[in-house]
């Protein structure tokens, strides 16, 4: 299971990547800026309503933001699910052509 800090700084991270800044998070998920900015730093525990508002909002389930073991699958299909609209069907395919490869050396 994560820290509260850790799950803050996730929180964070995913955040940042998804180009949301604070106050439109934070008015997304129905926390104050403020809550937020202390979920974020670890300072304040979160409930988990809000953890399970957060994972929506940011297209991760809630076990993604809160076990440490969950991160490498769901790091590739958080990735996956924001590349959606951004490759074209070639780029596509030779991303799931790479896959094949790397699935093929584990034999």
């Amino acid at each position: 299971m994560r820290t509260s800090a850790e799950i803050g700084k996730l929180i964070k991270q995913l955040r940042k990547e998804n180009n949301v800044n604070l106050t439109d998070f934070a008015i997304k998920i129905g926390v104050n800026k403020s809550t937020l900015s202390r979920y974020e730093n670890g300072s304040r525990k979160i409930p988990m309503e809000d953890i399970a508002e957060i994972a929506n909002a940011l297209k991760v389930t809630p076990e993604y933001l809160l076990l440490k073991n969950r991160q490498p699958e769901n790091e590739v299909q958080h990735r996956a699910a924001h590349l959606e609209g951004e490759l074209t069907d070639d780029e596509w395919q030779r991303v799931l052509d790479y896959a094949d490869y790397i699935r093929s050396k584990r034999k």
